[in-house]
């Protein structure tokens, strides 16, 4: 085949490809990516030497939901955030809410869980000499569930700034 044939044949794949979605339409996302960053809030006056917590606030898709930070079965995958070590910045411990203890079909006990939404504080303390702006990269990990059917563990990525008070 020519090259201007096979450019000819990709122009009408891609265009048949796309017929169907509507205008804007995003790529869908994998089996059990269903948890997504709703708003990230810096609680307090960021400034060298000072002391503010993060508070980042997730959303869980319809009809989804994750296991909390403390499962009700050993074996079930907690929802963890991990903020990794930054320059200039002690990261202190999340704190998680509690889990709401809910019965799902097709399982005998309750589960502790997340669903609709969730929020995680964590503690910074800004080094005096710490250097403002910044971005602290961070990642969720959870477990997104539709009934008793679990994917597998999901890592999503989340970038927290913190800026320099006005």
């Amino acid at each position: 085949m020519k090259t201007h044939s096979l450019l000819a044949l990709a122009v009408v794949t891609l265009t048949l490809l796309s017929a169907g979605m509507p205008a804007g339409a995003q790529v869908p996302k994998k089996p059990g990516e269903a948890v997504k960053v709703q708003e990230i809030k810096i609680k307090g006056e960021p400034k060298p030497g000072a002391e503010v917590i993060a508070v980042l606030s997730f959303a869980i898709d319809p009809g989804y939901h994750t296991h909390s930070n403390k499962p009700s079965e050993p074996n079930f995958i907690a929802t963890v955030l991990t903020v990794p070590a930054a320059k200039g910045v002690t990261i202190g411990t999340p704190v998680y809410p509690k889990g709401k203890a809910q019965k799902v079909t097709g399982l005998d006990k309750p589960l502790s869980l997340f669903d609709e939404h969730f929020t995680i504080s964590v503690p910074l303390k800004l080094d005096a000499a710490v250097s403002l702006p910044l971005t602290l990269a961070a990642s969720l990990r959870y477990q997104a569930c539709q009934g008793a059917q679990c994917f597998p563990p999901k890592t999503l990525k989340v970038e927290i700034p913190v800026t320099a008070a006005k």
